[in-house]
């Protein structure tokens, strides 16, 4: 933020709406620094806890400088008209899956000892088809 404010100035800074979310998310941020150094920790502070939300809506805006970029934008539409031939991709690797667990679970079901640190074992359908996965 003070590099950005530096660069462009404070009059270009706060030209921009996103600018002011990214410099309210640091302020707060920094004033939670100085209360947890200052105050030790206390319990005061779960206001401030609640601003680290707005962190990731800091994320987002990587987002919109991706919809600038014209080649970027050939590649989120063809990702988005080629979503529907995943969908069906993952539904047959979950069908294989589905089928593999029922398979292990009658070749290996009970076969090996049961230890509660292991769980690579097929006797439960669910720990089945997460050691198929």
């Amino acid at each position: 933020m003070a590099s950005k404010l530096l660069a462009i100035g404070p009059a270009k800074y706060m030209a921009v709406k996103m600018n002011w979310l990214d410099g309210g998310v640091v302020t707060l941020s920094l004033v939670e620094i100085l209360m947890n150094l200052v105050g030790g920790g206390g319990g005061n502070l779960s206001a401030f806890r609640t601003v680290r939300v707005l962190r990731t809506f800091r994320v987002l805006r990587i987002a919109r400088l991706l919809r600038a970029l014209q080649s970027m934008k050939v590649i989120i539409a063809v990702i988005a008209r080629s979503i529907s031939s995943f969908i069906y991709i993952t539904i047959l690797m979950f069908v294989f899956i589905f089928i593999f667990t029922l398979l292990g679970m009658s070749l290996f079901g009970g076969n090996f000892p049961v230890d509660e640190n292991y769980r690579g074992y097929f006797d439960s359908f669910i720990i089945a088809f997460l050691t198929s996965f």
